[in-house]
């Protein structure tokens, strides 16, 4: 027999070694993963292990064990593990559970794209090795710096040969760009711009006296613009940032087509100082009165650390109760929108009651009898953070410019299950509404 004969035998009887099968493996972070294990030995056992380095060397993993079927295969998205960081079902699930490793209170800070390790473990040994890689936008993207006319902000423009409708996106409380959510809305076939409105240089320091001309100003720098369709315009907000996009809706009714308005406040609320200021003006005037909130309790270092974190949806539920007259007087009037409108809310929500406000958005919509399209979308066992899928769940927050720790509210699983679920939804909404 020749040696090359030997060598075919050989290669008969070898035993396969289970390997990872990953499905897409580069792909927008937004883009759920197909796993799989294969050459297991029929019921066999086996673990994942996920892993990534974040941007300050935080590391970041988490694990789940399954039993293949009778074939020698694992399908991680249709069978629930075992044991591991969650429970049922879930593609995604060794990713939204990941926990850091040094410190367990670190927010995940990863501004780019970002790789993930998926390790294969068969009895306590590593047997495969998959490199996952989750990208922030598209390939083909040119991001602009905006810093002209006294806007400061990022425009991200996807390749296109006619001009596409925009979105502005704007932050919260925490100020600076929302350049992450800009990235990935823009990937998926609209011009975006992250504005900033205050905490950037040649912006206020802080949410107070913000000049809501400026804008006005963004409108009119965009609709100069060939690339942009200025007559198809939505605006993105997220919680302060959402009630920022409806005043603005109110305030511009006819430059706005569409609002996103996540986790929103229905009255105006004063800026972030521990003197009472109006957040927002327009010719140097406060627009509307803003809702007075009591002053949250700090004795005992509350809010100091983050086992301790601060709650203070019920300062405004005191606030409701307490001052009816002022609240009433600081509604936003939504009925002068002439955008089409979704709501994004959590019932858990700690920062603030975001489903009860916008259920009186809502309310007041019918009362004034609003014909606009207007939708809410309610998670009752979500919190503050519903925001873009697949990424590290937290639950606390450590808030830059108050400098204290706040609890958000929300289990974990159904926080990421809000985000998938309004991610689709608000992406299919500025489609229908901005592209018809």
């Amino acid at each position: 027999m020749s040696f090359y004969f030997f060598i075919f035998l050989f290669s008969q009887f070898a035993i396969a070694k289970p390997r990872l099968e990953v499905s897409p493996t580069c792909a927008l972070m937004d883009v759920p993963l197909s796993i799989e294990v294969h050459e297991l030995d029929p019921f066999q056992h086996a673990t994942i292990k996920a892993e990534i380095v974040d941007d300050v060397g935080e590391k970041w993993n988490s694990w789940a064990s399954f039993e293949a079927d009778e074939t020698g295969i694992i399908y991680v998205n249709a069978q629930n593990p075992i044991e591991g960081a969650y429970e049922e079902a879930d593609g995604m699930g060794l990713f939204w559970t990941m926990k850091p490793t040094l410190n367990p209170f670190a927010s995940f800070k990863k501004k780019g794209d970002f790789e993930v390790e998926l390790k294969l473990f068969v009895q306590g040994e590593t047997v495969d090795i998959k490199n996952v890689q989750r990208l922030r936008q598209s390939f083909e993207m040119v991001k602009i710096e905006v810093k002209e006319g006294g806007l400061v902000g990022s425009l991200f423009l996807p390749f296109s040969q006619a001009p596409l409708p925009v979105i502005i996106v704007l932050g919260g409380s925490n100020g600076g760009l929302s350049e992450n959510r800009a990235r990935l809305i823009a990937s998926n076939g609209f011009a975006v711009l992250a504005l900033g409105y205050f905490g950037l240089e040649g912006l206020p320091d802080n949410l107070e006296n913000i000049p809501l001309e400026y804008f006005e100003r963004a409108f009119e720098w965009l609709s100069q613009r060939d690339d942009i369709l200025g007559n198809r315009v939505g605006i993105y907000g997220i919680s302060r940032g959402a009630e920022l996009a409806l005043l603005i809706g109110c305030l511009f009714p006819e430059k706005v087509q569409a609002i996103v308005a996540a986790l929103p406040s229905y009255v105006v609320f004063g800026g972030l100082s521990i003197e009472r200021v109006p957040a927002w003006q327009y010719r140097g005037e406060p627009l509307i009165p803003d809702a007075p909130v009591p002053r949250c309790d700090l004795s005992y270092g509350k809010g100091q650390n983050p086992e301790d974190p601060l709650t203070i949806s019920t300062s405004y539920l005191q606030g409701m109760q307490e001052f009816p007259e002022d609240y009433a007087a600081a509604e936003i009037p939504v009925e002068k929108l002439q955008a089409s409108l979704l709501l994004i809310s959590g019932g858990d929500d700690q920062m603030w009651p975001s489903t009860l406000f916008a259920s009186k958005i809502m309310d007041r919509l019918k009362a004034k009898q609003s014909q606009i399209t207007r939708i809410h979308l309610d998670y009752p066992l979500a919190g503050h953070l519903i925001h873009v899928p697949y990424l590290p769940v937290e639950t606390v927050y450590y808030h830059p410019h108050g400098k204290l720790w706040f609890s958000m509210g929300g289990f974990p699983c159904e926080n990421d299950l809000a985000s998938r679920d309004s991610w689709l939804k608000l992406l299919h909404f500025f489609q229908i509404q901005l592209c018809k």
